[in-house]
């Protein structure tokens, strides 16, 4: 769920369009971009990577916990946070929870890193479970290589965010984005 959120937020950030290079700001570059996402888009990009099935447990007490429903996104300070109902198999688990999402700022030369800070749940038979230590940090950069065919040859987009600003209402992002074919590699 983390990768397909970060993923999905990111891919708007590398498709420009006439609209988005029109509201940038005069002084700018040609190739930088800057991108306003509302909370409501935010929470139809988390329903649209929902279902998400994550698996716990060894081979005899595995779980399988099924996410749904994000609602509730709340952006403060470098978190992320939102309800997303968890239900799970074979051991009945139906719960609201409230994971916890960290936005890590670059450095030593790293990108943006998204890391998940707390999702704890409960399951019959295992008890108490952060679901944290699942997930490793995603690299925002690693999403945003994207390759394609350009006049029936390879090319690809690099996009190097610059900035990622959580407000209570929005998330800003200003990125850079670089063009390449094979020529030029």
């Amino acid at each position: 769920m983390i990768r397909v959120f970060v993923f999905s937020l990111l891919a708007l950030v590398s498709l420009p369009s006439a609209g988005l290079a029109a509201a940038a700001p005069s002084t700018a570059h040609p190739e930088d971009l800057t991108i306003t996402l509302r909370n409501p888009a935010i929470l139809g990009l988390l329903s649209a990577a929902t279902p998400y099935e994550v698996q716990v447990g060894g081979s005899l007490l595995r779980e399988t916990l099924t996410f749904t429903e994000p609602r509730n996104l709340l952006l403060q300070a470098g978190r992320i946070s939102f309800s997303v109902r968890c239900r799970g198999t074979p051991f009945t688990v139906d719960q609201t929870l409230r994971p916890v999402f960290v936005l890590k700022e670059p450095g030593g030369g790293g990108g943006y890193r998204v890391v998940v800070e707390s999702l704890p749940v409960a399951i019959p038979g295992l008890g108490t479970v952060d679901l944290k230590d699942l997930f490793q940090p995603i690299e925002v950069q690693s999403l945003l290589r994207q390759s394609f065919l350009l006049q029936g040859r390879p090319a690809w987009i690099d996009v190097q965010v610059r900035r990622i600003t959580l407000h209570a209402d929005r998330v800003d992002m200003a990125a850079s984005i670089r063009l390449t074919s094979d020529r030029g590699r």
